[in-house]
C-alpha cells in the first residue's frame, strides 16, 4: 500500500488473524517497528472485517481446518487489495493454503516457519520480515529461532547480565 507520498509506510501495520490464541497474545507482545492489529477470524463477524483493515498494509491469517474453515473471509481479504499471507496454524506447512496467498509461496513458506516457531521475539521478526520482503521497508530481520527448552516463551525480554566499568580501567566493562 503506498502512501500519499509515494513510498512504503515507515512504520506498516500488520492485520493478524489467526485462529491460535498464542499468536495473538505473541503478536500482542512483540515490539519493532512494525506493529499489529489481530483477532481471531472464528470469533470476528465479518461485517467487522473492513474495520481491522483500515490503516493495515498486509495480511497474515493463520487457519486451522484449510482454506474452506474462513472461505468469506479469505475471499473478502483476497479481493481487497493488500498482499495477504495464507497459511496453516499446524506446525507443518500446508500447500494449499499458502498458494492462496498473494505473496510468493517462498515467503508464506518462511512467514509459517515464524509462526510454527512462535513467540513474542519470532512475531516481531516475522513483522520485520513481511515489512522487508514484501513491503520493502528496510528494517532488517533476523530468521526463526526455535523454542526455548521446555517450549515456553516469556513475554518478557531477556536481559542481559550487568556489566560493570571498573574505575581503574581505561580499555572498557570488565565482568
Amino acid at each position: 500500500m503506498l502512501h500519499s507520498s509515494g513510498g512504503r509506510p515507515p512504520h506498516p501495520r500488520i492485520l493478524l488473524l489467526s485462529t491460535s490464541d498464542t499468536d495473538l497474545l505473541s503478536a500482542r507482545a512483540a515490539a519493532g517497528p512494525v506493529s499489529y492489529r489481530f483477532a481471531n477470524p472464528s470469533r470476528l463477524a465479518l461485517d467487522d472485517l473492513p474495520g481491522l483493515l483500515d490503516g493495515v498494509d498486509l495480511v497474515v491469517v493463520r487457519l486451522l481446518g484449510g482454506v474452506r474453515a474462513w472461505q468469506d473471509g479469505l475471499d473478502l481479504l483476497l479481493a481487497d487489495g493488500r498482499p495477504v499471507v495464507v497459511l496453516t496454524g499446524e506446525q507443518a506447512p500446508d500447500a494449499q493454503l499458502m498458494e492462496a496467498s498473494t505473496v510468493p509461496v517462498g515467503i508464506a513458506a518462511e512467514a509459517h516457519a515464524y509462526l510454527a516457531h512462535g513467540g513474542p521475539a519470532n512475531l516481531e521478526q516475522l513483522a520485520r520480515f513481511l515489512s522487508d520482503t514484501v513491503l520493502l521497508t528496510g528494517h532488517g530481520f533476523e530468521a526463526p529461532a526455535a523454542a526455548p527448552p521446555g517450549g515456553r516463551w516469556s513475554a518478557r525480554p531477556v536481559t542481559a547480565p550487568t556489566v560493570r566499568s571498573s574505575p581503574c580501567s581505561t580499555t572498557g566493562p570488565t565482568t
